[in-house]
């Protein structure tokens, strides 16, 4: 059950005077003295000698004139927002209707706050300076009503200069597009991205700094403000968050400071906190259980702003497209690329088992096995690294890429070369055809590979599914084919599998150059010349590859038109079920199973043969089998 005041005061301006008589003739038996406002700052103590509650009906600025009150006198406040308040009622969470804003106004359970003063100027839920699309809008917006405003604040948004200092004497120097000083409540996004580490009475002040470096990053944040609309317990990225019992913010140039929605003041901004000295009656989303007040360490989160030389590229320019990386920011993904690069014992021991195990696995014609060689082979990880040394001209991780990766190669053909001698009678298994025939279909695997094998490096979280692009694109296995054709002498059977090797090779590395650009680890492609010949050697290989598409998409029209085909060989109807054509070293064979009522001599089949022939320019190589039905 709520408790009530007895005895109160109503600060009203002449605007709201309507309301005199439903709060003087309130039903909670408390008795109200209608004073005007305007009389009441004349004289404040000749009103509160009798009275410790007051309630406000009046305009923000008036309102923070009863606040500053507080500091010589001990008086708790309800506030009665008005119509055109949104911004004062989200902020205290007060209820929209009268009645139940007077029932909390009137109440005596008001809650300890602390006030936070910007330039001597009392904040009541927000201080802005800069430009900070997005952050400032209600909680409760559709995203489309506040993201179409924020995409159009975009068009010359720039980073500038700032230097924030705290309370330990700790000094950030950054650019940023923009910041804001919180109170603590639930209304607005800024807001929302730090109510799960902020409170009323801990003595702090909470600054939240936006530094979009491309409008990559900008989406990005978009997407992870939407994304999740409950509490969150990180910052997102482009953000920065600073919280300290006082803040001073300082800019190169002086800039506007909107202080709760009005321009009222300039940088340099000193932020200090009055803890505990105020209390107000708020709704119960904003009420925290304990009245004393918790200590709080002086927290700083900038790790995604700006910082060191990125300053120099950040500071005072309209942000770019796509975002840029630096050795500071990404020093870890920079090392591990290096070690990935590099010819290691593992390594060595890694290609010769994957390689093995791939040859052995081709000649058993188990795909079980050959995705087991997938899975352990090592080659990934020096082309992802090539790729960000062809991006950002990093000759020596280029260099020791591409070492690696030669020695790699021929540890693979080496190794399945001396496999294939101990198959004496060389088959030539299923899984072996089908590495013989790359087509464009194949380049799309690598590509599609080659920027999930960028994106899953770049991001810890999921590098762990490093192993399944390497399943995906296969590297090994048509390496361990080149190799068996090496070991049995035949040109055109390595040239077919290395082809394949060359065609997940290349793609792989254009495209993980381009995600990594895209992903912001270079503004630019540094290294153009080498990553044209990149480019150049693609186009080679895709003209055999678009042959090789060509003519399986011929064979499929083929194979398909000829199903349920009927031949009349020597007054006996034959009937083609199914027709499959393969390619085996220089010969074509075409596999075929007949339906046939009448048994068939060798006559017959030689006829049969000359009518397939017939179809193909070249000569084909049948394997027939017959099947008589009733």
């Amino acid at each position: 059950m709520e408790n009530y005041v007895t005895t109160a005061l109503f600060l009203y301006v002449s605007e709201r005077e309507e309301l005199i008589g439903q709060v003087v003739n309130n039903p909670y038996e408390c008795r109200v003295r209608p004073v005007l406002l305007r009389e009441f700052l004349d004289s404040p103590g000749q009103y509160l000698q009798q009275v410790s509650h007051v309630v406000v009906a009046a305009p923000l600025e008036k309102l923070k004139l009863v606040i500053a009150l507080n500091r010589g006198y001990s008086f708790t406040i309800g506030i009665i927002p008005g119509q055109g308040q949104r911004n004062l009622r989200n902020c205290y969470e007060l209820p929209k209707k009268f009645d139940d804003a007077l029932e909390i106004a009137l109440r005596t359970d008001a809650q300890v706050m602390d006030v936070i003063l910007c330039n001597k100027h009392i904040l009541v839920f927000k201080a802005a300076i800069g430009r900070l699309p997005l952050i400032d809008s209600p909680s409760d917006i559709s995203p489309l009503l506040a993201v179409f405003p924020a995409l159009q604040s975009l068009l010359g948004l720039k980073l500038l200069p700032f230097q924030f200092r705290t309370a330990s004497g700790k000094v950030i120097k950054t650019a940023a597009s923009g910041c804001m000083i919180v109170q603590r409540h639930k209304r607005t996004l800024a807001s929302r991205l730090i109510s799960h580490d902020s409170s009323l009475t801990d003595g702090m002040i909470s600054t939240v700094i936006t530094a979009p470096t491309s409008l990559i990053d900008y989406f990005s944040f978009l997407y992870q403000t939407f994304l999740c609309r409950g509490q969150r317990k990180r910052i997102p990225t482009t953000i920065g968050y600073i919280k300290s019992s006082s803040v001073v913010i300082e800019t190169e140039e002086p800039f506007e400071v909107a202080i709760d929605g009005e321009n009222i003041t300039q940088t340099p901004l000193y932020c200090e906190t009055l803890p505990r000295a105020v209390r107000i009656n708020v709704g119960e989303g904003l009420r925290e259980s304990g009245t004393d007040s918790v200590k709080i360490i002086e927290r700083i989160e900038v790790n995604n702003l700006p910082a060191g030389r990125e300053l120099a590229k950040a500071g005072k320019k309209r942000i770019p497209f796509f975002s840029y990386a630096s050795e500071e920011r990404f020093r870890d993904l920079f090392l591990s690329l290096r070690d990935d690069a590099k010819i290691q014992p593992t390594y060595l021991i890694l290609m010769v088992l994957s390689t093995m195990l791939a040859a052995i696995g081709l000649y058993q014609s188990s795909s079980a096995v050959v995705i087991g060689a997938m899975l352990l082979a090592p080659l990934m990880a020096p082309i992802v690294a090539l790729a960000m040394g062809l991006l950002r001209h990093d000759t020596k991780l280029s260099q020791s890429s591409m070492v690696t990766i030669g020695v790699g190669i021929l540890i693979a053909l080496s190794a399945a070369s001396l496999i294939s001698l101990l198959f004496p009678h060389k088959p030539i298994t299923m899984e072996m055809q089908a590495r013989l025939h790359p087509s464009l279909l194949d380049l799309g695997v690598a590509i599609v590979a080659g920027i999930a094998g960028a994106y899953t490096k770049s991001n810890k979280k999921i590098l762990q599914s490093l192993a399944g692009v390497s399943i995906a694109v296969a590297l090994v296995p048509p390496l361990a084919v080149a190799g068996i054709g090496l070991g049995m002498g035949d040109l055109s059977f390595f040239g077919q599998a290395f082809l394949l090797f060359s065609t997940n090779l290349i793609g792989i590395t254009l495209s993980a150059t381009l995600t990594f650009r895209l992903l912001g680890y270079s503004p630019v492609v540094r290294n153009k010349k080498g990553v044209v010949l990149v480019g150049f050697i693609l186009m080679v290989i895709s003209v055999p590859l678009y042959l090789s598409y060509n003519e399986i998409v011929d064979t499929i029209v083929l194979e398909q038109n000829w199903e349920k085909e009927r031949f009349l060989v020597n007054d006996k109807y034959l009937i083609v079920e199914r027709a499959e054509i393969v390619r085996q070293r220089d010969e074509k064979l075409l596999f075929v199973r007949v339906l046939v009522r009448d048994p068939l001599t060798r006559n017959d089949l030689n006829v049969l043969k000359k009518k397939i022939q017939s179809n193909f320019a070249e000569r084909i190589v049948m394997r027939m089998q017959v099947i008589y039905i009733p």
